[in-house]
């Protein structure tokens, strides 16, 4: 009887202290407004000048082939994309330029990974005669392991044959 005695009047002085806290203590601090600090809006933000920079990067530059073939076809606007290529790495030094070879499904692995090196190279190769550093450039082939589209119908096909040039920030 005194072990139940004794557990009542701790529960009891456990209730009355509870009682106590959540109402003196957590309530008014529940009930009291939070103030949020604005930060100056001359502050930036190391994140948003990244996605700023990002947003200013020029896109991907896609350079389609023939079946089999390594030889570019270039018109004016592959021309004026790359001189916004050659713009973004004079004004940003620690950028580089990626040029990736991509092939079909057609042949053998090994066979579509040299034509899409081959294809990397000839662009690199024409990329140099615009005016861009062969140091700022990194070529290399994913073979058949990229597909831009399906392998199934003869324009998926022809989407797959290209050498895509792209930004990479260090």
């Amino acid at each position: 009887m005194r072990i139940l005695i004794s557990g009542f009047v701790i529960f009891v002085i456990w209730c009355i202290v509870s009682a106590w806290l959540y109402n003196d203590k957590l309530l008014p601090s529940i009930k009291n407004p939070v103030t949020v600090k604005a930060l100056p809006e001359s502050q930036t933000n190391p994140a948003d000048s990244l996605i700023k920079l990002k947003a200013s990067m020029p896109g991907h530059l896609l350079i389609y082939f023939d079946f089999d073939k390594a030889k570019i076809k270039t018109d004016l606007q592959t021309d004026s994309s790359i001189s916004e290529f050659k713009t973004w790495l004079e004004r940003h030094e620690g950028s580089m330029l990626t040029v990736s070879g991509n092939t079909d499904l057609v042949g053998t692995a090994e066979y579509n990974k040299a034509l899409g090196m081959k294809r990397a190279g000839i662009v690199g190769k024409y990329l140099e005669t615009k005016g861009i550093n062969t140091n700022r450039i990194i070529i290399e082939s994913l073979g058949e392991g990229n597909p831009l589209s399906d392998y199934l119908s003869a324009e998926g096909r022809a989407k797959n044959r290209r050498t895509e040039i792209s930004i990479k920030m260090q």
